[in-house]
């Protein structure tokens, strides 16, 4: 069984008075999807117990879809293009990774 160490994340917010997470490092630009995806609540709960269950995904799946459908409704047309099309490059890594990680494991 894997056992995951969830540590605790605190942004450091380069402009105090902006309550917008940054979703790059200042100095070095690399993107902290890892260390925004571990301050979610949601990813810390999902990951308590080690093991991540069907019912778990289906909730979080349909948190992303309540999220996604409020944000659409709030987006006008530029910006809803620029969502849609930075979704679907991220669907197309995670699909990559998954594929490179498939890759790997056949050539072990």
């Amino acid at each position: 069984m894997n056992h995951y160490s969830i540590k605790a994340v605190t942004f450091r917010n380069p402009n105090p008075g902006n309550m917008t997470i940054p979703w790059f490092d200042r100095e070095t630009g690399i993107l902290l999807l890892d260390e925004l995806a571990e301050a979610q609540p949601s990813f810390r709960k999902i990951l308590e117990d080690g093991i991540i269950t069907p019912e778990e995904l289906l909730d979080q799946s349909n948190h992303v879809l309540e999220l996604m459908q409020l944000l659409d409704k709030q987006l006008d047309d530029r910006q809803h293009q620029l969502v849609t099309e930075l979704l679907s490059e991220l669907a197309v890594l995670f699909a990559a990774l998954q594929y490179h990680e498939i890759q790997q494991l056949k050539h072990q």
